[in-house]
């Protein structure tokens, strides 16, 4: 899934290498009748310096790797991009039209969409904007 295909030049398949710039961030919690007692991050792949840097620039708040900002923008994805869900009539025939489906789905939901946990839009949480945006902006 993380891996690029590299020429080599030969017939056949080319080998499949993995990204240079890929990190992987494990997210475990530990929880006992409904509460979490603990959580345990490790890296799972890559650099950890890396990926620390990375979690400081879009972790907006936390600076922490938590997986609730990106199941809930995984979540959305899946409610509006038919061809990700599991079992679509609609399949997904040309990624970059999928690719333009999420980067505008991940617009509307920045930008154009109050979220109840943070009074606002996540744009305005993170000072990005002033204001919730309408889609014709």
């Amino acid at each position: 899934m993380f891996r690029a295909p590299q020429p080599t030049g030969k017939p056949g398949r080319p080998p499949l290498v993995v990204w240079a710039d890929l990190h992987i961030i494990q997210v475990i919690k530990q929880d006992t009748r409904r509460r979490v007692r603990a959580v345990r991050r490790t890296l799972s792949y890559g650099n950890q310096s890396t990926a620390e840097a990375l979690g400081q620039a879009t972790q907006v708040g936390w600076g922490v790797f938590t997986p609730a900002s990106i199941e809930r923008l995984h979540g959305t994805f899946r409610t509006g991009i038919r061809p990700l869900t599991r079992r679509s009539r609609t399949p997904a025939r040309d990624v970059a039209q999928v690719e333009a489906a999420m980067v505008w789905r991940g617009v509307v939901y920045t930008f154009c969409r109050v979220h109840r946990s943070l009074d606002a839009s996540p744009a305005m949480a993170a000072d990005r904007t002033d204001h919730v945006w309408s889609i014709r902006e």
